[in-house]
């Protein structure tokens, strides 16, 4: 194969996307998880469960670093920063046809399936039987092809060992000539938003080292970490395994929808077209915030003053928090009355106009926060104290220019 910077870049961006997917598939797990007594657990079952949920999130902000991460190396190498991505389930071949990522309540083959996802190289494991792959379409794209294409991997850490590769090889080729984008180029550093293991790319050691933190964090090796990924899903196995023992009917989740929809399926494939009043109206104005995030993450990277950028990026964590709050409170409504029993759940609907704004003032991003709040007061009355107002108000930080 190949190891041109195109090549590099096109692996780098694969990995923004499989990020970017993992994320997406454990928020909506997270957010399927009941709370509390109330929602029908026992009292040491809301107690390991809500353990389980922070688990998971923190998971899931590390995630988000990794996104960040990797899209520092693209600018870093001369790329741009990529967070567009398929909407799931992913098709057959667009990754490696044996990684499988979809959008499914937190049940026990979820769990297995997130296991699965973040094992290291080394483990055999077995991939639960909802999540096995619909076909075999191996990737295996010829050496000398111009035009880049990634090939197949097992494991994220695989991927992750393509890439440090490539950056070696890079290096070789081009010395010092290798990286050409720094903060005034639009990578991020916590000065602009402050992710844990999110630095700035300048030079062979530090992507090196950057990678190092992806896989570290996710499957904890070379070095076996009780913190990583898989670690931390391994000790919620063992705890549900002891939560069944005592109750076999326990059920740490709602049945929120497998592979929900906004609009109605085209591909005749078995998804849940969401459709139940309620549920449609929190879902057009969760994935309309979740659009809204990607636009402000992807401003967060361009060429402005840091103070601007870091608003960006304050206003998008702020508005992640709504688009939690819209989450959690769709996998409580009912998806569909031709499914009884099956809830809803945010779709992480990508919206097509998604990229970066060149405009250098924060006018387009005050409008859609204008059309956001209006309709978040026609749906739930304004209160200021709500997840989704404070989330509107670190967005009027912007307004001063």
């Amino acid at each position: 194969m190949r190891h041109s910077r195109e090549h590099l870049i096109h692996l780098l961006t694969e990995a923004a996307e499989v990020e970017h997917n993992i994320l997406c598939s454990y928020l909506y797990a997270a957010f399927s998880i009941k709370r509390g007594v109330e929602e029908g657990l026992t009292q040491l079952e809301a107690e390991r469960v809500a353990q389980w949920r922070r688990t998971i999130l923190e998971v899931a902000v590390e995630e988000m670093g990794h996104l960040a991460i990797v899209n520092n190396l693209l600018v870093a190498v001369g790329g741009s920063p990529h967070f567009d991505r398929p909407n799931l389930p992913l098709a057959p071949g667009y990754h490696p046809s044996c990684f499988v990522v979809r959008l499914t309540p937190f049940d026990r083959e979820t769990l297995d399936h997130f296991i699965y996802l973040e094992r290291p190289e080394q483990e055999t494991l077995e991939e639960p039987e909802a999540f096995e792959p619909v076909a075999e379409l191996p990737r295996d794209p010829p050496s000398d092809r111009l035009t880049p294409h990634a090939a197949d991997y097992e494991t994220i850490g695989q991927l992750y060992g393509a890439i440090r590769e490539r950056f070696g090889f890079l290096v070789d080729q081009r010395g010092e000539g290798a990286f050409v984008g720094g903060i005034e180029d639009g990578q991020i550093g916590p000065e602009i938003l402050r992710i844990p293991g999110v630095e700035l790319i300048s030079d062979l050691q530090s992507a090196l080292e950057a990678l190092d933190t992806i896989v570290e964090q996710g499957e904890g090796a070379p070095r076996e970490r009780e913190d990583s990924h898989f670690a931390r899903y391994l000790r919620i196995q063992r705890e549900w395994d002891e939560l069944r023992d005592i109750n076999p009917a326990f059920e740490p989740a709602f049945r929120a929808a497998r592979d929900p929809v906004m609009r109605k399926p085209m591909d005749g494939g078995e998804r849940i077209w969401i459709t139940e009043a309620d549920a449609v109206l929190r879902l057009d104005l969760g994935n309309a915030l979740y659009g809204e995030v990607l636009t402000l993450l992807t401003q967060c990277y361009g060429p402005f003053t840091v103070e601007r950028r870091r608003a960006f990026g304050e206003a998008a964590i702020s508005l992640m928090q709504a688009v939690s709050t819209l989450g959690e409170a769709l996998a409580r409504l009912p998806a569909n009355c031709d499914h009884p029993g099956t809830m809803a759940g945010l779709t992480f609907s990508v919206p097509r106009n998604l990229g970066f704004r060149a405009a250098n003032t924060s006018a387009p991003a005050l409008e859609r926060l204008d059309e956001l709040r209006a309709a978040y007061d026609e749906l739930f009355g304004a209160n200021s104290k709500s997840p989704l107002t404070r989330a509107q108000q670190s967005l009027n930080s912007l307004r001063s220019d």
